[in-house]
């Protein structure tokens, strides 16, 4: 039997610039938080993996993606559910796309360092303002133990993180037979991600390292990135 996560494409898993489509409304309904829709193809990334929703439009009225426990993404907000079948038009917050993406790409390369350093990847956040990448502290007390190392250890990270950059590289992605979709960064690395990311690291600028600290169990690397290109050519698919 064929369901409606089985209808829906994912378009931003291969285009990180397509903020503007028109789609169709493949399910429907109410429930205690209001009017939903999923449709396809879906636009809309929503939060997870550690990288916030995006926001925009459905026909003109502004709705949260979210993705819900079968897997669908699902569009709420509308005042009532639009027909099954329906055409609808869609778009998203194009900057605000274009940011998350480059926190989210500057987050793999960030992790990619830190466990090139030997340390182990524990947890991550790539939303704006409070992005960071968390490690396992174990061994590395003495490492971090006073400011003075904490300080040295950053401006590693920053001097590497500028190497890669300079060296630059394409980002791609591919899902497999299994739906499991691989994120690959020229150069760096390839891991499971279902986020969005920029197309090359050339499209990076503004990439700081802020802060490296251990708080609550964990080594916190902070940092931040912009997008290079704040109108990148792209658009619309009907």
């Amino acid at each position: 039997m064929t369901t409606a996560v089985d209808q829906q494409t994912n378009a931003y898993f291969d285009d990180t610039y397509l903020t503007e489509t028109t789609a169709t409304v493949i399910a429907a309904g109410t429930d205690e938080d209001g009017a939903w829709a999923a449709v396809s193809p879906n636009i809309f990334h929503p939060k997870g993996g550690g990288q916030p929703s995006d926001e925009g439009t459905l026909d003109g009225v502004a709705v949260t993606p979210a993705r819900d426990d079968a897997g669908l993404v699902v569009l709420t907000g509308a005042p009532s559910a639009p027909e099954v079948g329906t055409a609808v038009v869609c778009r998203i917050d194009a900057e605000l796309r274009r940011r998350h993406a480059a926190l989210h790409t500057a987050g793999h390369i960030l992790g990619h360092l830190g466990e090139a350093r030997g340390w182990q990847h524990s947890g991550h956040s790539h939303f704006p303002g409070q992005a960071r990448l968390d490690f396992d502290p174990a061994g590395h007390e003495d490492e971090l133990a006073t400011p003075e190392p904490r300080e040295s250890v950053r401006a590693e990270f920053q001097a590497q993180m500028d190497a890669v950059l300079a060296r630059g590289g394409a980002v791609s992605a591919s899902v497999d037979a299994t739906g499991h979709r691989t994120v690959t960064i020229e150069g760096v690395n390839a891991e499971p991600c279902g986020g969005t990311h920029v197309r090359s690291l050339s499209e990076l600028a503004g990439v700081r390292i802020l802060e490296v600290k251990v708080k609550r169990g964990a080594i916190k690397v902070r940092y931040e990135a912009e997008h290079a290109d704040r109108a990148p050519a792209g658009g619309s698919a009907s």
